[in-house]
């Protein structure tokens, strides 16, 4: 049954601007980082993609979905809907990882392109496949965070919250020893074994322990628990007893 409903939900991103996202932020990340600094550009653009514009399109992507909603109806043509409001609660959150999952895709699609245009700044192999499989495992949590956000506060928030969490928070302990107590580090943390990067944006030095691959299992585990918490936790947002961005009614 949730196959309908995800079905369902796809269709209202039909020429929406948030089906542009999925390729726009991609894009502007590789141009950022080619600007940035081409001379460290696939490491550069990892560290970018993980503690900037992953988090902006994942609260995008939710802020838009509430966004359509409130403008067709307020939601009132949701609730009044013979529908179970739960499978579409999930259908919701199916759709927007099947989305993030699809930007990263085309974002190693647009890196496989430059290594054409510019060898020796981008290619596109296992290294680079794993770290952009890791980044999508780990930042999945932030989708159902994101879309109560978005339900509760309001668009703004839901961007906003998500864009401070990794920026700040994300880049404040992914380094340290207690790095896995904060869900927005465990992205950033994951690029470190995976590219070789810092949080901090330099390349890891040789015998660095920043490069041990002894944090994936536990970080993407953790993703796993916090992903169904929040999409059990977030499910009750979604009923007329809650307020449209704003408050509960």
């Amino acid at each position: 049954m949730i196959g309908q409903y995800i079905k369902a939900e796809h269709l209202k991103f039909k020429r929406a601007f948030a089906r542009k996202i999925v390729v726009i932020v991609p894009l502007i990340n590789i141009c950022f980082s080619f600007l940035m600094n081409a001379g460290f550009f696939v490491t550069g653009t990892f560290n970018w993609w993980s503690i900037i514009f992953m988090p902006i399109m994942i609260g995008l992507l939710c802020a838009s979905s509430h966004q359509k909603e409130k403008k067709a109806s307020n939601y009132n043509g949701v609730f009044s809907a013979p529908v179970d409001l739960k499978t579409m609660w999930y259908a919701k959150v199916a759709v927007i990882a099947i989305y993030s999952l699809a930007s990263q895709v085309i974002f190693l699609g647009f890196m496989y392109m430059m290594g054409f245009v510019i060898p020796q700044f981008a290619t596109v192999n296992l290294a680079i496949i794993t770290a952009s499989s890791l980044l999508w495992a780990t930042t999945l949590w932030e989708i159902p965070l994101c879309l109560f956000l978005a339900r509760r506060f309001g668009f703004a928030a839901a961007v906003t919250v998500n864009l401070l969490g990794g920026l700040i928070l994300g880049i404040m302990s992914a380094s340290e020893s207690l790095w896995w107590l904060n869900p927005w580090s465990w992205s950033i943390r994951m690029m470190c074994p995976a590219i070789g990067i810092h949080p901090n944006g330099l390349p890891l030095e040789n015998g660095d322990p920043l490069h041990s691959w002894a944090v994936v299992p536990p970080a993407v585990l953790l993703s796993a628990l916090l992903f169904a918490v929040l999409m059990v936790a977030t499910k009750r947002s979604f009923s007329p007893a809650f307020g449209t961005g704003g408050g509960v009614k």
